[in-house]
């Protein structure tokens, strides 16, 4: 029976997975979850109300398995962490640090702010680089069916091909290269994207490069370095909020951050915790940290008072990063205009020399 128990909760990991709930079913569960706590609900009967409530088939089967562990007397931090696919270990962390502390009402209503901000913040990223990909992807296809569809037909017109100004006789050798070549460069693009993709996960050194080049590049390192003081700012806030220990919540840090400098930066930090030095004295000499958020850390660990003050310089981080993102794409328009207009201005010559040959002929 128990070997049955285990194919069915398999069966029901699986298809959790494939129909995987969005981030706004995660950012409800919190919520609601959190009032439920709040009005002094039980749990089970706050999961059973949820999953009264809730549409989406996956995260239906997520709460349904919290409720099965949570009666077997399981904690709820220890429940989530069977989805690790949808909870991660940073929230998994908060939770049971929180039922220690007696705070989970506080914790669940923090992650669920934190995870709207991160909602918020990603969107915003993909609204303002919508127009630029879609002006860069709009000029090429013009581009590319102006050249396949229109030129042929003026060129045409010309026994001496020969005779045909340099930029035609360009577009046309583009034109029957792509027509010729077109699924050999869908192939290249597809195979240099898996091999950036692999390459970035698994080899190390080209990890590094592609790291060091996103913390320098003008455009693009305000804005990674802005992200990452929000989110160093905002999770040691929601760590010390719920009374979790310093070389704890940095070692959950350090599982979050990706870029391989800060990651090095924060395991930096946390050894030194251990061995008894502060984490100002680490931050204190880092390009990687404002200079705001390392005094911060210093008068927090002179007084042990600054977990709100970490709580509000975050928002002012988030709001700067906003600011930050607003400016790159200001910097990349002009960049793609250029490009657009490059493009198009080839285009036009290379139809209009032509047919300006035409009409001085008639």
């Amino acid at each position: 029976m128990a070997g049955e128990d285990k194919k069915i909760w398999f069966l029901d990991k699986l298809q959790a997975t494939i129909d995987k709930p969005w981030l706004k079913n995660k950012t409800n569960f919190y919520r609601l979850f959190s009032v439920s706590q709040k009005a002094w609900l039980g749990m089970i009967d706050a999961l059973n109300a949820l999953l009264t409530s809730e549409e989406h088939k996956g995260m239906r089967i997520i709460l349904q398995d919290l409720i099965d562990q949570l009666s077997e007397w399981m904690e709820l931090g220890d429940a989530m962490e069977r989805h690790r696919d949808l909870f991660w270990q940073d929230e998994i962390e908060l939770v049971k640090a929180s039922q220690i502390a007696w705070n989970l009402v506080e914790t669940l209503n923090d992650i669920a702010d934190n995870l709207e901000q991160s909602g918020d913040l990603s969107w915003k990223i993909k609204k303002a680089m919508m127009f630029p990909i879609i002006l860069f992807f709009g000029a090429i296809w013009a581009a590319l069916y102006i050249d396949i569809s229109v030129l042929p037909n003026i060129t045409g017109l010309f026994t001496d091909q020969e005779a045909l100004p340099w930029i035609t006789k360009t577009m046309m050798h583009i034109s029957e290269w792509f027509l010729a070549n077109w699924y050999y460069l869908l192939l290249g693009i597809f195979s240099v994207i898996v091999s950036f993709v692999f390459s970035y996960r698994k080899i190390l050194p080209f990890k590094i490069f592609i790291d060091n080049l996103t913390i320098t590049m003008p455009i693009i390192s305000p804005v990674v370095k802005w992200n990452y003081q929000y989110k160093f700012a905002k999770q040691l806030s929601q760590f010390y909020a719920a009374w979790m220990n310093p070389v704890v919540s940095l070692q959950l840090i350090w599982n979050v951050f990706s870029n391989y400098q800060y990651k090095k930066k924060v395991l930096e930090i946390r050894r030194d915790l251990e061995s008894w030095f502060s984490i100002f004295e680490w931050m204190e000499w880092s390009k990687l940290f404002d200079a705001i958020l390392v005094q911060i850390i210093h008068v927090w660990e002179s007084t042990w008072t600054t977990k709100s003050v970490l709580a509000k310089i975050s928002n002012f981080y988030k709001s700067q990063l906003e600011t930050k993102i607003d400016m790159m794409v200001e910097a990349l328009e002009p960049v793609m205009m250029v490009f657009v207009a490059g493009l198009i201005w080839s285009v036009v010559l290379a139809m209009f020399l032509p047919m300006a040959e035409v009409v001085n002929q008639l």
